[in-house]
Protein backbone atom coordinates (compact mmCIF):
# COMPACT_ATOMS: atom_id res chain seq x y z
CA UNK A 1 0.00 0.00 0.00
CA UNK A 2 2.33 2.97 -1.19
CA UNK A 3 1.64 6.30 0.64
CA UNK A 4 0.11 9.27 -1.70
CA UNK A 5 2.66 11.48 0.63
CA UNK A 6 5.68 9.64 -1.50
CA UNK A 7 3.09 7.93 -4.49
CA UNK A 8 5.63 9.24 -8.01
CA UNK A 9 7.48 12.55 -7.43
CA UNK A 10 6.00 15.28 -5.39
CA UNK A 11 6.19 18.49 -6.92
CA UNK A 12 7.32 21.77 -5.37
CA UNK A 13 3.73 23.42 -5.07
CA UNK A 14 2.38 20.12 -3.73
CA UNK A 15 5.35 19.53 -1.26
CA UNK A 16 4.49 23.41 0.12
CA UNK A 17 0.74 22.68 0.06
CA UNK A 18 1.47 19.83 2.69
CA UNK A 19 4.05 22.60 4.62
CA UNK A 20 1.62 24.94 4.38
CA UNK A 21 -1.48 22.07 6.47
CA UNK A 22 1.39 21.43 8.62
CA UNK A 23 1.84 24.62 9.64
CA UNK A 24 -1.70 25.57 10.61
CA UNK A 25 -0.97 22.40 13.27
CA UNK A 26 -4.55 20.93 12.79
CA UNK A 27 -4.44 16.79 10.96
CA UNK A 28 -5.38 16.38 7.62
CA UNK A 29 -5.73 13.80 5.31
CA UNK A 30 -3.81 13.78 1.98
CA UNK A 31 -4.97 11.54 -0.78
CA UNK A 32 -4.56 11.31 -4.85
CA UNK A 33 -7.65 12.10 -6.95
CA UNK A 34 -8.32 10.11 -10.39
CA UNK A 35 -5.80 12.15 -12.37
CA UNK A 36 -3.33 11.20 -9.80
CA UNK A 37 -3.48 15.06 -8.23
CA UNK A 38 -2.94 15.52 -4.47
CA UNK A 39 -5.77 16.43 -2.58
CA UNK A 40 -5.24 17.78 1.21
CA UNK A 41 -8.92 17.66 3.57
CA UNK A 42 -8.08 19.43 6.56
CA UNK A 43 -9.86 18.35 9.71
CA UNK A 44 -10.32 21.32 11.43
CA UNK A 45 -13.50 22.55 12.74
CA UNK A 46 -15.19 18.94 12.11
CA UNK A 47 -16.54 18.26 15.33
CA UNK A 48 -19.56 16.03 13.31
CA UNK A 49 -16.85 14.22 12.18
CA UNK A 50 -16.43 13.17 8.48
CA UNK A 51 -17.90 10.80 5.68
CA UNK A 52 -16.10 8.81 3.05
CA UNK A 53 -17.76 7.67 -0.13
CA UNK A 54 -19.15 7.23 -3.44
CA UNK A 55 -22.21 9.50 -2.95
CA UNK A 56 -21.95 13.36 -3.96
CA UNK A 57 -23.37 14.27 -0.12
CA UNK A 58 -20.28 12.43 1.68
CA UNK A 59 -17.93 14.66 2.95
CA UNK A 60 -15.08 13.05 1.13
CA UNK A 61 -16.50 12.21 -2.10
CA UNK A 62 -14.70 9.73 -3.87
CA UNK A 63 -17.15 9.15 -7.21
CA UNK A 64 -14.19 7.36 -9.14
CA UNK A 65 -13.55 4.87 -7.38
CA UNK A 66 -15.69 1.25 -8.33
CA UNK A 67 -14.53 -0.43 -5.04
CA UNK A 68 -15.50 2.26 -2.73
CA UNK A 69 -19.37 2.06 -1.10
CA UNK A 70 -21.50 4.96 -1.24
CA UNK A 71 -20.64 5.67 1.87
CA UNK A 72 -17.96 3.83 3.55
CA UNK A 73 -16.15 4.32 6.63
CA UNK A 74 -16.13 7.57 8.93
CA UNK A 75 -14.07 9.58 11.03
CA UNK A 76 -14.83 10.80 13.76
CA UNK A 77 -12.69 13.24 16.67
CA UNK A 78 -13.20 11.35 20.00
CA UNK A 79 -11.75 13.02 23.48
CA UNK A 80 -9.49 14.94 21.36
CA UNK A 81 -7.92 12.48 19.02
CA UNK A 82 -9.47 11.21 15.79
CA UNK A 83 -10.81 7.78 15.02
CA UNK A 84 -12.21 5.71 11.94
CA UNK A 85 -14.89 3.29 11.97
CA UNK A 86 -16.47 0.73 9.66
CA UNK A 87 -19.30 -0.33 11.37
CA UNK A 88 -20.40 -2.85 8.06
CA UNK A 89 -20.62 0.32 5.81
CA UNK A 90 -18.86 -0.83 3.26
CA UNK A 91 -19.02 -4.21 1.16
CA UNK A 92 -14.71 -4.51 0.55
CA UNK A 93 -13.95 -3.40 4.31
CA UNK A 94 -11.84 -0.30 5.43
CA UNK A 95 -7.81 -0.90 5.63
CA UNK A 96 -5.69 0.72 8.23
CA UNK A 97 -1.82 -0.04 7.78
CA UNK A 98 -2.43 -3.12 5.38
CA UNK A 99 -4.90 -4.84 7.85
CA UNK A 100 -8.40 -5.04 8.12
CA UNK A 101 -10.68 -2.45 10.21
CA UNK A 102 -12.82 -3.83 12.83
CA UNK A 103 -14.55 -1.89 14.99
CA UNK A 104 -13.16 1.82 15.84
CA UNK A 105 -9.71 2.13 16.06
CA UNK A 106 -7.29 5.41 17.52
CA UNK A 107 -5.46 7.16 14.51
CA UNK A 108 -1.92 8.41 14.55
CA UNK A 109 0.60 10.78 12.67
CA UNK A 110 1.51 8.54 9.39
CA UNK A 111 -1.15 6.32 9.39
CA UNK A 112 -2.65 4.84 5.46
CA UNK A 113 -6.31 4.11 5.53
CA UNK A 114 -7.45 2.15 2.47
CA UNK A 115 -10.80 2.42 1.44
CA UNK A 116 -11.46 0.90 -1.85
CA UNK A 117 -8.92 1.34 -4.15
CA UNK A 118 -8.09 4.85 -2.68
CA UNK A 119 -5.32 5.19 -0.15
CA UNK A 120 -5.54 8.19 2.01
CA UNK A 121 -2.97 9.33 4.77
CA UNK A 122 -3.86 10.84 8.21
CA UNK A 123 -1.11 13.16 9.21
CA UNK A 124 -0.82 15.06 12.27
CA UNK A 125 1.32 17.74 13.15
CA UNK A 126 0.65 18.10 16.63
CA UNK A 127 2.19 17.31 19.85
CA UNK A 128 1.39 13.73 20.42
CA UNK A 129 -0.41 13.02 23.28
CA UNK A 130 0.74 9.84 25.37
CA UNK A 131 0.92 6.46 23.69
CA UNK A 132 -0.57 5.87 20.33
CA UNK A 133 -1.13 3.17 18.01
CA UNK A 134 1.21 4.06 15.94
CA UNK A 135 4.91 5.18 17.10
CA UNK A 136 7.63 7.41 15.70
CA UNK A 137 10.51 4.94 14.36
CA UNK A 138 13.19 4.49 16.81
CA UNK A 139 10.80 4.91 20.31
CA UNK A 140 10.75 2.17 21.97
CA UNK A 141 14.37 1.37 21.49
CA UNK A 142 15.38 4.64 22.91
CA UNK A 143 13.69 5.01 25.60
CA UNK A 144 12.18 1.51 26.52
CA UNK A 145 9.09 0.54 28.10
CA UNK A 146 8.83 -3.10 27.99
CA UNK A 147 10.60 -5.39 30.03
CA UNK A 148 13.20 -8.29 28.70
CA UNK A 149 10.62 -11.08 28.84
CA UNK A 150 7.86 -8.64 26.97
CA UNK A 151 10.72 -8.23 24.18
CA UNK A 152 11.78 -11.83 23.92
CA UNK A 153 7.71 -12.33 22.88
CA UNK A 154 8.06 -9.54 20.64
CA UNK A 155 11.10 -11.35 19.02
CA UNK A 156 9.27 -14.36 18.93
CA UNK A 157 6.18 -12.62 17.58
CA UNK A 158 8.10 -10.92 14.62
CA UNK A 159 10.67 -14.01 13.67
CA UNK A 160 8.17 -15.39 10.96
CA UNK A 161 7.86 -11.89 9.11
CA UNK A 162 11.38 -11.37 8.25
CA UNK A 163 11.44 -14.31 5.80
CA UNK A 164 7.38 -13.98 5.11
CA UNK A 165 7.08 -12.24 1.67
CA UNK A 166 3.13 -12.52 2.14
CA UNK A 167 2.02 -10.07 4.30
CA UNK A 168 1.36 -9.72 7.71
CA UNK A 169 1.52 -13.59 9.53
CA UNK A 170 3.24 -12.97 13.35
CA UNK A 171 3.62 -16.17 15.23
CA UNK A 172 0.50 -17.67 17.45
CA UNK A 173 0.47 -17.58 20.96
CA UNK A 174 1.19 -21.12 21.01
CA UNK A 175 4.30 -20.65 18.92
CA UNK A 176 5.48 -17.82 20.67
CA UNK A 177 5.58 -19.89 23.83
CA UNK A 178 7.32 -22.47 22.21
CA UNK A 179 10.17 -20.53 21.25
CA UNK A 180 10.28 -18.70 24.24
CA UNK A 181 10.14 -21.22 26.66
CA UNK A 182 7.54 -18.95 28.49
CA UNK A 183 4.23 -20.44 29.63
CA UNK A 184 1.27 -19.69 27.37
CA UNK A 185 -0.96 -18.20 30.38
CA UNK A 186 2.07 -15.12 30.47
CA UNK A 187 2.80 -15.31 26.45
CA UNK A 188 -1.02 -14.30 26.58
CA UNK A 189 -1.09 -11.78 29.23
CA UNK A 190 2.33 -10.23 27.83
CA UNK A 191 0.50 -9.63 24.51
CA UNK A 192 -2.47 -8.50 25.76
CA UNK A 193 -0.70 -6.26 28.14
CA UNK A 194 1.10 -4.56 24.90
CA UNK A 195 -2.09 -3.92 23.13
CA UNK A 196 -3.65 -2.45 25.76
CA UNK A 197 -0.57 -0.17 26.47
CA UNK A 198 -0.76 1.00 22.29
CA UNK A 199 -4.24 1.26 22.35
CA UNK A 200 -5.92 -1.65 19.86
CA UNK A 201 -7.79 -3.07 23.09
CA UNK A 202 -10.91 -3.00 20.83
CA UNK A 203 -9.48 -5.35 18.01
CA UNK A 204 -9.98 -9.23 17.35
CA UNK A 205 -6.93 -10.91 19.19
CA UNK A 206 -5.31 -11.91 15.62
CA UNK A 207 -5.58 -8.41 14.15
CA UNK A 208 -4.46 -6.78 17.34
CA UNK A 209 -1.09 -9.58 17.16
CA UNK A 210 -0.32 -8.06 13.70
CA UNK A 211 -0.80 -4.61 14.72
CA UNK A 212 1.55 -5.42 17.91
CA UNK A 213 4.01 -6.87 15.42
CA UNK A 214 4.35 -4.37 12.97
CA UNK A 215 4.63 -1.85 15.46
CA UNK A 216 7.54 -3.63 16.85
CA UNK A 217 9.14 -3.16 13.64
CA UNK A 218 8.72 -0.03 12.46
CA UNK A 219 9.79 1.65 15.60
CA UNK A 220 13.29 -0.33 15.29
CA UNK A 221 12.51 -2.57 18.51
CA UNK A 222 13.11 -5.88 16.78
CA UNK A 223 15.17 -5.90 13.88
CA UNK A 224 15.66 -8.66 11.32
CA UNK A 225 18.96 -10.31 13.06
CA UNK A 226 16.14 -10.60 16.02
CA UNK A 227 13.97 -12.79 13.46
CA UNK A 228 17.42 -15.23 12.65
Amino acid sequence: MESPLTLGTPTEEELEARRAAERIGEPFLVFRDDEGRQQIVSLAGRASGVTLGRREEADISVPWDPEMSRLHAELEQRAGEWTVSDDGLSQNGTWVNGLRLSGRRRLADGDLLRVGRTVLAFCDPGPAAGIGPTLVPGELSATPRFSEQQQRVLRALCRPLFTDGEGINPSSDEEVAEMTGIPLEAVVSELDHLGRALGLEDMPQPDQRAEIALLAMRSGLVSADDGS
